[in-house]
């Protein structure tokens, strides 16, 4: 277990696969409790059967896809009613380093808890990566994974956007923590090993394969975000739709079903003109 403050966990799980029990093991001893929030419409019972083998775990199934934001939201409030002060939030296809929540914890120190709203590790998502040479760096928008989130910012800044449902709830959460004064942070030592899916690199161009409905909630929830964040941090904004524009080109040049997915990408930002929030509804 972590040394420090008692720290809780979440595990987001979605039709989990047979590593679920390596991935939550690689983190079970770091931290007091795992909440596992099953958003899987139908849970098979081997899952809860599987859970119910480790030590410290609560399984609570929605019995629906609720969103990954709702299901951080069920973690946290749980923890809170805990009365736990850190949170750590974990997808169920990553894999801590044995060490990573101790480092996450001792970057938190070393920079005040008082204002630091989240610490990020360094993830592992590909050959070569490195990390920096310095101990934690100033990072915009770090995934979800892995991160260790003060309940105390999460009380003041509010709860994640369940509206969003997915993709971008971690972008949003964290310039709101930004722009209410929090700060957000990568610990360079704490490595975490995280499957990003099929993502293929063509020189500039980077062609990360999802499906047409994942296209649909990233341009909707990218342009609602621009929306109300546009002001406080242009910079982030302009850099984030020469991403899109760049995902857009990888779709024509790389990927395949490009007209479902192009069709779904203009579906998504009608649904943000028209204020449409929530699971798609077809």
């Amino acid at each position: 277990m972590s040394d420090g403050s008692p720290i809780a966990a979440v595990v987001v799980l979605y039709r989990p696969g047979r590593d679920l029990l390596d991935g939550i093991r690689s983190y079970l001893d770091q931290v007091e409790i795992v909440y596992a929030v099953d958003n899987t419409e139908q849970p098979d019972c081997c899952t809860e059967e599987q859970l119910a083998l480790l030590e410290r775990v609560v399984y609570l199934p929605n019995r629906d896809n609720l969103g990954i934001a709702r299901a951080l939201n069920i973690g946290a409030r749980h923890a809170l009613e805990a009365g736990y002060r850190l949170l750590l939030t974990m997808d169920q296809d990553s894999q801590a380093a044995p060490d990573m929540v101790a480092r996450l914890y001792e970057c938190l120190e070393k920079t005040g808890e008082e204002r630091v709203g989240i610490v990020a590790p360094f993830h592992l998502t590909g050959a070569g990566r490195i990390p920096p040479d310095v101990d934690y760096s100033d990072v915009m928008t770090p995934m979800t994974s892995g991160c260790l989130l003060n309940l105390a910012a999460y009380r003041q800044v509010g709860p994640f956007d369940d509206g969003l449902f997915i993709d971008f709830v971690d972008n949003e959460f964290c310039l709101r923590l930004r722009k209410q004064g929090w700060q957000v942070l990568r610990a360079n030592r704490a490595t975490l090993a995280h499957n990003v899916g099929d993502i293929r690199k063509y020189g500039p161009f980077i062609a990360t394969n999802h499906g047409p409905l994942r296209r649909y909630y990233k341009t909707r929830n990218r342009f609602a975000v621009f929306n109300r964040y546009v002001t406080s941090f242009p910079g982030h904004c302009l850099f984030d739709l020469v991403r899109l524009t760049k995902e857009i080109a990888s779709i024509v040049l790389f990927e395949d079903q490009k007209w479902s997915k192009l069709c779904m990408m203009w579906r998504g930002f009608t649904d943000f003109l028209r204020g449409v929030r929530g699971r798609y509804a077809g």
